[in-house]
């Protein structure tokens, strides 16, 4: 009997023990100091702004929409300008055919005097990366892309345009096992490769695969886990495109999408307390933190990375912030958008320097 007793208790203090891991690690005891340098303005948009990019040569944004509360809702692409005083989104998706279009995550690719719109299109049965040829404010034609590795994209970083990186955050269907796994940091997410028709994992296993993006020179690939809280750093190969693992930063919070600034540091959404964002995505009355990072990396120094918080509220007036991008202006004003996973707004925050 007291074998019993003793292995109850053992068991329990394991549990606990468990337990205090995960809620430490989701950011529960993390305590919120909203706080940003600037002015706020919040902006009406169609629900989930999940992810949204800059071409920084004119100031046009696109933004990719769904709405993840309703499955069976489609999205679009919209297009604004940041010099606009008020930000006007244009659908340019309304003339592309697919009813089943469910935008994700978004890359931009200027190639050959042409302009492409990649992204993670999450349709009734199956997954696809669509390549959108953006004319005149229009989307006029485009190519899907189609590989049994693509088993859960998250995010995709356009090359060429027939070659991409996506990230898969899981390699697990929805489920039971895959939520349990996500609590215990079960490391089942990579990026892959698609170059020409052939598709390859080209990183180790990471837990929640997700944001992606590359150095303006085009030497470095950024990958955020997630869950693991980090970002990770590899050398891409300018020939066949192979990645090589080369640094790793931990954040300190649950990233989400990368983008790369002007100057090549990177702007990272995130979400601070990860278990109020799985209630913020059950209930939109459930407020979930947003949070913004500003990473500089800096590989020929023995820190390697400054982080800087840009951004952080407790809820409102945006709720799970998925992204930021930030624009600076010619005339030295300079802009900070915001999207999330649910919200029907952005946010533009005029930062004071």
């Amino acid at each position: 009997m007291k074998k019993i007793v003793n292995g109850l208790f053992t068991l329990l203090i394991l549990l606990l023990l468990c337990l205090g891991f995960i809620l430490k690690e989701s950011g529960v005891f993390r305590k919120i100091a909203p706080h940003f340098d600037g002015t706020a303005e919040e902006i009406n948009s169609p629900e989930g702004i999940e992810d949204l990019t800059i071409d920084h040569s004119n100031g046009d944004i696109y933004l990719a929409a769904t709405d993840r509360r309703d499955s069976e809702k489609t999205g679009a692409i919209y297009k604004a300008n940041t010099h606009q005083k008020d930000l006007n989104l244009i659908d340019i998706s309304k003339e592309f055919p697919d009813t089943e279009f469910r935008p994700h995550g978004i890359s931009l690719l200027k190639k050959h005097g042409k302009i492409y719109l990649f992204v993670v299109n999450h349709r009734n049965k199956e997954h696809v990366i669509t390549r959108l040829d953006y004319v005149n404010d229009s989307l006029t034609g485009f190519r899907e892309f189609r590989d049994p590795l693509m088993i859960s994209p998250n995010d995709i970083l356009a090359i060429d345009t027939a070659t991409f990186y996506f990230s898969n955050d899981h390699s697990l269907p929805k489920g039971t096992e895959r939520t349990i796994k996500d609590f215990m940091l079960d490391k089942n997410g990579f990026v892959v490769l698609y170059d020409q028709d052939k598709a390859e994992k080209v990183t180790q296993n990471m837990a929640y695969a997700n944001g992606i993006n590359i150095s303006p020179d085009e030497q470095y690939v950024y990958v955020s886990a997630t869950t693991e809280k980090k970002i990770f750093v590899y050398r891409k190969d300018p020939k066949n495109h192979t990645l090589e693992f080369i640094d790793e930063h931990n954040t300190g919070t649950g990233v989400d999408n990368i983008e790369i600034d002007q100057y090549g540091n990177l702007i990272v959404g995130a979400h601070p307390k990860m278990l109020k964002f799985l209630g913020h995505a059950q209930q939109p009355e459930n407020r979930s933190p947003s949070q913004i990072l500003k990473i500089v990396y800096l590989p020929e120094t023995d820190y390697k990375f400054l982080q800087e918080e840009l951004y952080l509220n407790n809820g409102d007036p945006l709720s799970g912030s998925s992204v930021g991008a930030y624009f600076e202006k010619k005339d030295g004003t300079n802009d900070l958008f915001i999207g999330s996973v649910f919200e029907s707004k952005i946010l533009r925050l005029h930062r004071n320097l």
